[in-house]
């Protein structure tokens, strides 16, 4: 009787234990009713597109705004990998009508953006187990930097 309860709780705990595996890992398949969401949030600015795997800290944010001008910083942090972040942004900014100007790396990563009179800098840090991005967004004065936004094509010929 004792090697039967035993037994009964063994095989209980490990019925369970496959269980929650299923669950821990993702495993776990829901059926599918229509296309796919895209994997994208808009926070303030319609046209920079963030993973909804970042989540938005509000405390850390804040946006300046006049009726001609919008800018800001968005402040958001996730367990995203820094590689796959890095070309999030690449091919969404560009999708949303920005232009990439340059990019610095090591350690964290630094992306910029431009469009129309407005730059965008995208920063990127890790550490243990988040990833903190900060997008900075403000306008450019044309008559300092004229051509900014505008493709230009090769200038070293």
């Amino acid at each position: 009787m004792k090697k039967g309860v035993i037994l009964f709780v063994a095989v209980l705990m490990f019925v369970s234990g496959c269980s929650s595996v299923q669950k821990w890992t993702g495993k776990e398949e829901t059926p599918k009713s229509g296309p796919e969401a895209p994997n994208v949030a808009y926070y303030t600015f319609p046209d920079i597109p963030v993973p909804k795997e970042l989540a938005f800290v509000r405390e850390k944010s804040f946006i300046y705004e006049t009726p001609t001008v919008k800018a800001g910083v968005l402040v958001l942090n996730g367990n995203v990998e820094m590689g796959s972040l890095e070309n999030y942004f690449k091919v969404n900014m560009i999708k949303n009508g920005w232009r990439f100007s340059n990019s610095y790396k090591y350690g964290d990563v630094i992306l910029n953006f431009l469009k129309d009179d407005r730059a965008s800098n995208i920063r990127m840090a890790r550490d243990a187990f988040t990833t903190q991005v900060e997008i900075w967004v403000g306008p450019v004065d044309r008559a300092v930097s004229p051509g900014v936004g505008q493709s230009r094509g090769n200038d070293f010929k």
